[in-house]
């Protein structure tokens, strides 16, 4: 009987040094930090506000979804959490990434406040 510990350990060596790469890996927040990820994370960027003094009525919310760095999709640009939310004027702009199993899924959220 063959001994396939060296195989299985080659493999899982080649997996590993690969997770890091599209993973999650491309997004950087504003302050041009790329968050760390572990089995469950979630993390929200530093927020812009867009009009000071005054005080939002309307939230919305535009989120995409990644799976293991290879298929995406969602809008998440302001303008759809604008849209989603019935904003015509952002106040407040943030955004929210959550990971799941060191990045395999990605959920990234824009969520805008405003009138």
């Amino acid at each position: 009987m063959k001994d396939y510990s060296d195989r299985l350990l080659g493999v899982l060596a080649a997996v590993a040094s690969l997770a890091g790469c599209g993973i999650g890996a491309a997004y950087t927040q504003p302050g041009g930090l790329t968050p760390v990820a572990g089995i469950v994370m979630e993390t929200t960027s530093g927020g812009i506000l867009h009009d000071n003094g005054v005080t939002p009525t309307k939230t919305g919310k535009a989120c995409g979804t990644s799976i293991l760095g290879i298929v995406a999709s969602g809008d998440t640009t302001v303008e759809a959490a604008m849209a989603n939310g019935g904003i015509k004027k952002a106040v407040f702009t943030n955004q929210q990434i959550r990971y799941f199993v060191w990045g395999a899924y990605v959920e990234i959220c824009t969520i805008a406040k405003g009138n």
